[in-house]
C-alpha cells in the first residue's frame, strides 16, 4: 500500500535526508554470462553494462549514488555536448546504419561500449540520439512504470497548483520505484533540463519532440522543484566507469 499523504509540507531537511539515499552506492552483482542490453529489463543489463554516476554537492565534494547503462550515460554525455543546439534532436532520426553500428558497439562484451572514442566514428548529434531513444523505448517496462504513470501525471495537474505539495507528491512518487528506475529517471531528468535551457533553439518545446518522453514537462518542473529545495544540483552530475 503506498504512503499516507503527509498532514504538512515536506520540510527541507526532510528533503535533504531523502536526497542522501543517492549517495549510497548500489553494487548489482555480475552474472557469470553476458546478455543482451536493448529490450531487455534494466536491472538484468545494469549488471554487465553499468557506470557509475557522481554527483558533485555545494562543496564540489563527489558522490556516487546509483549506476545507469553505459548506453545511457555514453550518449548522455555525448548529447550534452554536442547535441543541445540541434534542432528536431530527438525527433529526427539519423542514419540507420550508423545506429546499427553504435548500438553493435553497446551490446558487445566485454566492455559494452565504456571505451568508446567519439572521435575515431562519424556519429551525428541525431545518430546517438536515436539510439539513446531506441534503448529507453525498447525497454520491456517504461523508467517510470505503467502502474505509476497515471501518479506521476496526476501530482502535477491537481488544482490549485501547490509547489510544496507537489515536491512532497514526486518525492514520495520516486521513493516507489525500484532503485535501478530511480537513477535512471534522475539521470534524464538531468539530460532533459539541459536540453529545456536551450529551447528556443533546439526547438524541443513541440508536442511531437516530446512524445517521446514520458511525462516530459511534468517531470522537468519535478525535478527543478525537487532540486531547488534539495539545494542540489543534477546536473552537475557525472558518469564514471566503476572498474575495467
Amino acid at each position: 500500500m503506498p504512503p499516507s499523504p503527509p498532514t504538512s509540507p515536506p520540510s527541507a531537511a526532510s528533503l535533504k535526508a531523502w536526497w542522501k539515499q543517492f549517495t549510497l552506492v548500489q553494487k548489482f552483482p555480475k552474472p557469470s554470462s553476458s546478455g543482451g542490453v536493448f529490450g531487455v529489463p534494466l536491472r538484468d543489463s545494469l549488471r554487465y553494462a553499468s557506470v557509475q554516476i557522481s554527483t558533485a554537492n555545494q562543496n564540489n565534494e563527489l558522490y556516487v549514488w546509483g549506476y545507469i547503462p553505459v548506453v545511457v550515460a555514453k550518449c548522455g554525455l555525448f548529447l550534452k555536448q554536442k547535441g543541445t543546439e540541434v534542432e528536431g534532436i530527438f525527433r529526427i532520426n539519423g542514419s540507420s546504419r550508423r545506429m546499427r553500428e553504435l548500438q553493435t558497439i553497446f551490446e558487445t562484451p566485454p566492455r559494452y561500449g565504456k571505451n568508446i572514442q567519439w572521435e575515431e566514428h562519424a556519429f551525428t548529434p541525431h545518430d546517438v540520439a536515436s539510439v539513446f531513444r531506441r534503448f529507453l523505448t525498447s525497454m520491456p517496462e517504461p523508467v517510470i512504470p505503467n502502474a505509476l504513470y497515471h501518479d506521476f501525471r496526476n501530482a502535477y495537474s491537481k488544482k490549485p497548483f501547490n509547489q510544496e505539495e507537489v515536491v512532497g507528491a514526486y518525492k514520495r512518487l520516486i521513493a516507489r520505484l525500484p532503485l535501478a528506475n530511480q537513477y535512471l529517471l534522475l539521470y534524464v531528468l538531468d539530460l532533459l533540463t539541459v536540453f529545456a535551457k536551450k529551447s528556443d533553439i533546439n526547438k524541443m518545446t513541440s508536442t511531437s519532440e516530446l512524445s517521446y518522453f514520458l511525462l516530459y514537462e511534468t517531470l522537468i518542473v519535478a525535478g527543478n522543484l525537487i532540486c531547488y529545495r534539495f539545494g542540489c544540483d543534477i546536473s552537475s552530475s557525472r558518469s564514471q566507469s566503476p572498474g575495467p
